[in-house]
């Protein structure tokens, strides 16, 4: 997946780059939407073997297959244990002969479940959140006066460079 952003800061071997929200992702709430922030604009930090300055304009490429895993570990693999605990619920009262708000617990247990999965995601996050593999790379600096083939407006085509 390729983005344009512009070099908000270098960092020596990484940089953080000023990019606006895809539509497709702007309401997810990952980036700092549930924070409070609701600026189209968002800061990350990417690897930046072409070293570029503060300023510049960039293209920033990521990985598609790494994209998808990270949406699959944290939009299915929760929704599977949702539903995983409320059948596994519904088979263990059903063999311990419970029979009172058999639904309702059931939901319970698939929430309690799903929760339980959101807090392993948490620790595999914070244990790759600084791992090169997961980062965006700059791959190439844009020249001032350049058209971009940008169709979403991700960037200004003005006096950018530092």
């Amino acid at each position: 997946m390729e983005q344009y952003g512009l070099v908000y800061e270098n960092n020596g071997e990484t940089a953080n780059v000023s990019l606006q929200r895809h539509l497709t992702c702007e309401k997810c709430g990952r980036c700092g939407m549930l924070s409070g922030s609701n600026r189209r604009e968002m800061i990350i930090e990417a690897l930046n073997p072409i070293q570029a300055g503060e300023g510049q304009r960039v293209l920033l490429e990521t990985d598609d297959r790494r994209v998808l895993f990270i949406s699959f570990m944290l939009y299915l693999v929760p929704l599977a244990g949702l539903i995983s605990g409320i059948f596994l619920w519904l088979v263990l009262a059903d063999y311990l002969g419970l029979t009172v708000n058999r639904e309702l617990t059931a939901a319970g247990a698939g929430f309690f479940l799903m929760a339980i999965i959101y807090y392993f995601i948490r620790i595999w996050d914070n244990r790759i959140k600084n791992n090169p593999y997961y980062k965006p790379v700059l791959t190439e600096l844009i020249e001032k006066g350049v058209e971009c083939n940008d169709p979403l407006g991700q960037i200004n085509n003005e006096d950018n460079d530092g």
